[in-house]
């Protein structure tokens, strides 16, 4: 077991000090003293006096509960965050505890000043060697002399602290991912990532009561590679709240096939692009169209897609569209596809669930748990073109290629709310 051990520290080591050579190499180290010379700086210097006045009379009666999420600053790892804060909030618990938030940008955090103590720490995301400095080094001598009832980690590590009770949150499924010469070729931290991940995953996990993921399929995973007990790791979906219109909108012609995604290579746009390819071969180009939310000018891969594929005139690189006219697309289009070969939750799913659009799902884990209980849904083989292509066809002369699916979580342990988490410990 020693030995076990021994061993799974050492790899740990080795991977890491691989990454740090990379970003040396690449210039994205910075000098550690600066790490040490950066001060935590409250939400709003104007709101500091009030502020603490009334904690440290909430201190005598609440217990402090500590959140870090430093590395959180866009998309849907961000609304995770906010998702967070805002259930605190509506369920009350931010009258029963003290909370703490560390977080990468305090402008990013501002409607809630008034409700938790907010440090900041913008140096975080200048290198992993910072981020791994404040994980294992900067937390745990902040907590030292500190009585803390519970840390909860909400981005994908497990840091060393001094406190009663500790969570970790996992969004990252990289682990899980076969990365190849693509991933190497279009982000080289997502190709070098996929073979550490696994072992920062491992770093101190134990020290945790409870591990939060998203999906099932991300529980089972990360209990054999972790080692960790399945009953230990909770799954709790994210709240993905769709505000949709009251306006109604006709299907646009011809038959359109939508996919709104941002650019990243493992989103899989060519295999749409190459079932297009093959499929105007075969039909009258004209009988349908594509919209894909890229134009070109996002990376190399958005670049790459274009000088490939577009010529093909039934494919629409639109771009990036705001959130308002994605739902748009939704009612006006005929089938969504998506293809993507990672994700903690493939959200347009989701979204498009709300719709009753019929879609052409990849044929993975994840989309089928996301997919839940549907009745417009057939899944392909992600690599598979010709499959896709053909699968088109017939959604195009109305053949019956749209089945029902049934998910049904199997995970011992699962919470729907925050409140039920805290629930845990009481």
């Amino acid at each position: 077991m020693q030995r076990h051990m021994h061993n799974s520290t050492i790899m740990i080591q080795i991977n890491i000090m691989i990454v740090l050579k990379y970003m040396m190499i690449h210039n994205t180290m910075i000098n550690p003293r600066d790490i040490l010379m950066e001060p935590i700086q409250l939400m709003d210097n104007r709101h500091e006096k009030s502020c603490l006045l009334i904690r440290k009379g909430d201190l005598m009666t609440k217990k402090t509960v500590v959140v870090s999420g430093i590395n959180l600053f866009q998309g849907g790892t961000l609304r995770v965050y906010y998702n967070f804060c805002d259930e605190i909030i509506q369920s009350g618990l931010h009258k029963q505890y003290h909370f703490i938030l560390f977080v990468h940008k305090k402008e990013l955090f501002e409607k809630y000043n008034d409700y938790f103590e907010i440090l900041e720490l913008p140096k975080s995301r200048k290198s992993w060697f910072i981020r791994m400095y404040y994980e294992y080094i900067y937390f745990k001598k902040y907590s030292k002399d500190k009585d803390i009832y519970l840390w909860i980690s909400i981005h994908d590590s497990s840091p060393r602290v001094h406190a009663k009770h500790q969570i970790s949150y996992f969004h990252n499924p990289t682990f899980s991912y076969k990365a190849g010469y693509r991933d190497f070729k279009y982000n080289k931290k997502v190709f070098i990532f996929s073979f550490i991940y696994k072992y920062v995953y491992k770093w101190n996990v134990k020290a945790n009561d409870f591990v939060i993921v998203q999906q099932d399929w991300i529980a089972r995973s990360m209990s054999k590679l972790l080692d960790f007990d399945l009953n230990k790791i909770i799954v709790m979906r994210a709240d993905h709240k769709i505000e949709k219109s009251e306006k109604k909108l006709e299907k646009l012609k011809p038959y359109t096939f939508f996919f709104p995604s941002v650019s990243r290579h493992f989103k899989n746009f060519e295999i749409i692009c190459e079932a297009v390819k093959l499929l105007n071969q075969k039909i009258n180009p004209s009988l349908y169209q594509v919209i894909l939310t890229i134009d070109g000018s996002e990376d190399k891969y958005a670049k790459d897609i274009l000088n490939a594929y577009g010529n093909l005139e039934n494919i629409d690189f639109c771009g990036l569209l705001p959130l308002d006219e994605v739902y748009d697309y939704y009612q006006k289009s005929s089938c969504l596809i998506f293809p993507s070969k990672l994700e903690t939750w493939g959200l347009p799913i989701s979204e498009a669930k709300e719709f009753d659009l019929p879609m052409i799902v990849a044929d993975l884990d994840y989309a089928h748990e996301t997919v839940g209980i549907y009745d417009k849904v057939c899944f392909f083989d992600p690599d598979n073109a010709a499959m896709l292509a053909n699968l088109m066809n017939k959604a195009i002369h109305n053949e019956p290629i749209f089945n029902s699916a049934s998910y049904v979580n199997t995970s011992p342990n699962s919470c729907t709310s925050w409140k039920e988490v805290f629930d845990k410990f009481e």
